[in-house]
């Protein structure tokens, strides 16, 4: 695999989004997508793939850019997955990939976020800042998961993880905290659309083949920047402080 250095200035990032149905898509537009726009350093490039009946009519490309702000409207790409459908939405991530491909080349980053999580407002910026000072192609971040019973933080790994840490541990990588660059996620195989679990975990066992043996491919911003949480059922969602949020 060719790995370029890269400075902050020419560094390109595109937010990867996937949605399918209608109860999901209060969490899209009041979660994911407004953590998107509030990023510190703004992605340039956002791409949400619904897996919807595109008939239903129910998401248009005027709520998703409800949720960003001025300019940023304009950045957003609004995809109707043709891929595999279902299958944990690999068909949606894939679809993305590939359209960051298009825009930008394999040199850019690909962030992926689930419709029901959110990122911290550093997130994009901290995670561009830790691959900026290695020649890199995969950045890690830790992730908060939210229950009924509190909060608990995955471990942030600081050092590429292998096959065996995904088999027998948890090492703290999901769909919310993968950023990588899109030529890793092309020699890697992008999404297996034939699987319908553990998608991530097996994606990033083939990440860490192609890149394990590559000096600097791998960096941990050590701090939590994403988060997960549960579905509420007729409640006001979740935000990062962890205060009902409005659902209007």
């Amino acid at each position: 695999i060719i790995i370029k250095r890269a400075t902050m200035a020419n560094l390109l990032v595109v937010a990867v989004v996937a949605t399918h149905g209608e109860e999901r898509l209060e969490l899209l537009l009041n979660r994911s997508l407004p953590s998107v726009n509030k990023q510190s350093r703004p992605v340039d490039l956002v791409v949400v793939v619904s897996d919807n009946d595109p008939v239903s009519n129910f998401l248009e490309r005027e709520d998703i850019e409800s949720c960003f702000d001025g300019t940023s409207k304009d950045k957003v790409r609004f995809l109707q997955n043709e891929r595999t459908s279902r299958m944990s939405s690999t068909g949606n991530w894939n679809t993305g990939i590939l359209e960051a491909l298009s825009t930008f080349g394999g040199d850019c980053w690909v962030a992926i976020l689930d419709e029901d999580d959110e990122w911290h407002e550093s997130h994009v910026e901290t995670c561009l800042k830790s691959s900026t000072s290695q020649e890199c192609q995969w950045v890690v971040s830790g992730i908060v998961r939210m229950g009924k019973t509190g909060k608990s933080k995955d471990p942030i790994p600081d050092l590429i993880p292998i096959a065996k840490d995904f088999f027998t541990t948890n090492p703290g990588v999901q769909g919310s905290n993968l950023f990588v660059r899109c030529e890793a996620l092309l020699k890697a195989g992008l999404f297996d659309e034939k699987l319908s679990s553990t998608t991530d975990r097996d994606l990033c066992i083939r990440l860490s083949d192609i890149l394990h043996d590559v000096d600097s491919s791998f960096a941990s911003t050590g701090k939590t920047l994403s988060f997960t949480m549960p579905i509420p059922s007729g409640r006001g969602f979740l935000s990062m402080d962890h205060q009902p949020r409005s659902k209007d």
